[in-house]
């Protein structure tokens, strides 16, 4: 049975190692119009970290990216972790208070930005206390010369060193990583994490694919963990060639699959869901692509590997336990998570931290077999720390539930569920159903407050470009399709919905709105549903 190396050996300056010693001169990276053997990225990665050492960043110290994805990005977070610095990546549609609090929370003395993204620093200046220097890549602007007046500034290509002599070899316990996950309640918390960490979340050594013939593509922002470590990382691990693309192209996916003989690939639900909605080609399933994991999986996942010639695979996970939850294609159930990976012991509670009977839904708590592969702790938060691991165990904040096979299936945030009628609701069940309507594009459900007690349910749906709906057709369409007490009695249409920087739902928000606003009210349209199916 595969499996991954001793826990000693799960650092990034192993990893190229070994894919150094059996095939350095092998394609390791393509983007930007360049590509890059193995040989030439660990290089030029390794100057960069000795060019952050000339600068004075000293090991184990923060180094801030607000960047777009490039190899250029591959080769600064790779050459800050093989160099026992510290990565803090910064989601590139931070502004404002929610970039100077990653920045002053990090303690990061120099950040490393786009050109482009210089005016952001320039408004958020007064406000931070840490950051010296600032190193740009790209042309220089009016905010960058602007930056001058109270910090250090210096030209990206002034930090790559004549220096290429290679690090003494990282601790597996050292840290890679502050992974700043977004609060949807609360300023985001920096996820320490550990070179043990990113790798087991990266590997896949444990199972058949992928494998040094595959060839990854990376649509994803590398800010992101789905990018830089299930991508990058991941293929770096294998030994096999990673292609960079800037953004995800509805338009132009396919056609780079198809220039770029790609393989592999990692997609989120939605990603799926708009490939799906494109017209129908005679040769769209005429590509190379051969797997395609989706977090979470499509709604019609079937019709979308039918379509398209490819294999899904499930997988789930947070910065916080790493990816812990994973489905082959040759046993996918609609809606799973996925099945436990080795390594990783699994519970689903209740609120007393007791076990919940199979099928019922409770919090997700996971324990690692080594300390090292879940979050260290949060960054300056250590109150928080200790209510979120307890006795070695991560308490996820996750609800699920797992059926008698052993997999797993996502409910909902546990803060998101709802009680309606003394039956417990998913937020996140009723969203998948809602999004299935032709005319939705995406959804969000929260509890509101009832006439009686619990909650009552409210969407609030945005409907595709051009497309109005009718609210009794989509109750309609619903009642057929869910248990009475899960049909909204609420609905409300927005343009989009309120999101965090790392574009999760801001369901707080929602929530606080309330009955304002033009909301239509189901039963004051008549449609009052009972337990029996009947109505009055």
């Amino acid at each position: 049975m595969p499996a991954l190396p001793p826990i000693e050996k799960r650092t990034l300056f192993e990893a190229y190692a070994r894919v150094l010693a059996h095939s350095p001169d092998k394609t390791a990276h393509v983007g930007d119009g360049t590509s890059w053997t193995f040989r030439e990225s660990f290089e030029r990665a390794t100057r960069i970290g000795r060019g952050l050492e000339q600068l004075g960043v000293r090991r184990a110290e923060p180094v801030a990216l607000l960047l777009d994805n490039s190899v250029d990005f591959v080769h600064v977070w790779t050459g800050i972790g093989l160099s026992g610095r510290i990565e803090v990546p910064i989601n590139t549609a931070n502004r404002g208070t929610f970039l100077s609090h990653v920045l002053n929370d990090s303690h990061a003395r120099v950040v490393i930005i786009e050109a482009a993204y210089a005016d952001r620093l320039v408004s958020v200046a007064d406000e931070l206390t840490d950051l010296q220097t600032v190193i740009v890549r790209g042309a220089h602007n009016e905010s960058v010369e602007q930056l001058r007046g109270s910090l250090s500034v210096v030209d990206f290509e002034q930090i790559v060193s004549d220096d290429a002599s290679p690090f003494e070899p990282v601790a597996p316990d050292e840290l890679i990583a502050y992974m700043y996950t977004s609060g949807t309640t609360g300023p985001s918390k920096g996820v320490l994490c550990s070179h043990v960490h990113a790798y087991t979340y990266s590997s896949r050594e444990d199972v058949d694919r992928p494998t040094a013939d595959d060839r990854f593509l990376v649509t994803l922002p590398m800010f992101h963990l789905a990018a830089q470590w299930y991508g990058v990382y991941m293929a770096l691990i294998h030994g096999a060639t990673c292609v960079i693309e800037p953004a995800f192209s509805v338009g132009r996916f396919w056609d780079v699959v198809r220039e770029h003989d790609i393989t592999f690939t990692i997609l989120l639900g939605a990603m799926a869901e708009l490939l799906q909605q494109q017209p129908r080609r005679d040769d769209d399933a005429s590509n190379p692509l051969q797997i395609a994991s989706m977090a979470p999986l499509a709604s019609d996942v079937a019709g979308f590997c039918e379509r398209f010639g490819v294999a899904a695979n499930s997988v789930y996970g947070m910065s916080e336990i790493g990816a812990v939850l994973g489905g082959l294609a040759d046993n996918l159930v609609p809606g799973q998570a996925g099945f436990a990976r080795d390594g990783y012991e699994l519970r689903v509670v209740d609120s007393d931290g007791v076990d919940v009977p199979v099928g019922e839904v409770g919090e997700l708590w996971v324990r690692p077999e080594h300390p090292l592969m879940v979050l260290s702790g949060y960054h300056n938060l250590p109150d928080k720390t200790a209510e979120t691991i307890v006795d070695g165990w991560v308490h996820t904040g996750d609800a699920m539930r797992q059926d008698a096979d052993g997999r797993y299936f996502f409910a909902d945030r546990m803060k998101d569920a709802l009680r309606r009628r003394g039956e417990n609701v998913s937020s996140f069940e009723v969203e998948k159903v809602i999004n299935t309507h032709p005319q939705v594009y995406e959804s969000a459900v929260v509890a509101v407050p009832s006439e009686l007690t619990e909650d009552e349910i409210k969407a609030v749906v945005v409907p595709r470009a051009g497309e109005h709906i009718d609210s009794v057709e989509l109750t309609e369409y619903l009642i057929e399709r869910m248990p009475y007490f899960m049909v909204p009695r609420y609905l409300e249409y927005a343009d989009d919905l309120p999101k965090t920087p790392t574009q999760k739902v801001s369901k707080h928000v929602l929530r606080a709105s309330g009955l304002d606003g033009e909301v239509w009210d189901r039963e004051a349209a008549g449609i009052v549903l009972r337990r029996d199916g009947s109505r009055r």
